[in-house]
């Protein structure tokens, strides 16, 4: 459980789920000591990174390389990025400069933040007007260009997600208005079943309900595209 790491253990977990979404390869130890610890003893490095793998947090590839996170340090990682409401709310409102206002009716609107979310995230963006039955989608070949590496089953198995996601979203619709923000990592997704992808969604109560949506690499940058979706919900309520 998180709650039984050490608060030095929780930083090693964050700092390597960071370091992987930026250079999507394992974190070795001493690299990642000397960048971030770099008063802390390498034998106390490699304890802990040897517990937080017993502990399911981390994984290593193959014999002699580095670490990456599991689903398990992503979702310790995004609860944590979930629960700043503070860190959010600066974020969102840096996005915000750099985002230009939309000014246009409801369905261009969803359209235009959509091909933001597509842009500025590097993934598949999505939304969802539910009062007219529409969803708009773009940015598939962003989410393949950040996806490099995967097998033709796994690609397949994307194509199929993206095909079905309309109908998916419209049977789920009303768990995803639970939470106005929520982070869904791999399989625990409702609307996709391949386990490397991951899906931030933020559900806009205010007015027409509308619901905007990011799929993404699950290696991606949650706290940079939580806020740049915070950001484009707040222009368009």
């Amino acid at each position: 459980m998180a709650s039984m790491l050490t608060e030095r253990q929780k930083k090693i977990l964050s700092f390597i789920v960071r370091e992987y979404s930026r250079k999507g390869e394992p974190v070795g130890s001493k690299e990642f000591s000397q960048k971030f610890f770099p008063d802390l003893s390498s034998a106390t490095l490699r304890r802990d990174f040897f517990n937080l793998a017993q502990s399911g947090y981390l994984l290593q590839p193959y014999t002699s390389a580095g670490r990456i996170p599991t689903d398990k340090a992503y979702r310790f990682f995004v609860n944590e990025v979930l629960g700043d409401e503070k860190n959010i709310e600066e974020e969102s409102e840096h996005w915000q400069k750099k985002i230009q206002k939309v000014k246009a009716d409801d369905k261009q609107a969803i359209s235009q933040s959509i091909k933001m979310i597509a842009d500025f995230c590097g993934g598949l963006g999505v939304g969802y007007l539910p009062a007219e039955g529409l969803i708009y989608k773009t940015g598939l070949t962003n989410l393949f260009a950040h996806l490099a590496g995967i097998s033709f089953p796994e690609i397949n198995q994307i194509l199929e997600d993206v095909e079905l996601i309309d109908q998916r979203i419209e049977n789920v619709f009303e768990d995803l208005m639970a939470n106005e923000r929520a982070i869904f990592i791999g399989k625990e997704s409702p609307i996709t079943r391949s386990d490397n992808l991951s899906i931030v969604s933020r559900y806009l109560p205010l007015g027409q309900k509308r619901l905007i949506l990011l799929v993404g690499p699950k290696k991606m940058a949650y706290e940079k595209n939580l806020s740049i979706l915070e950001a484009i919900a707040n222009i368009l309520e």
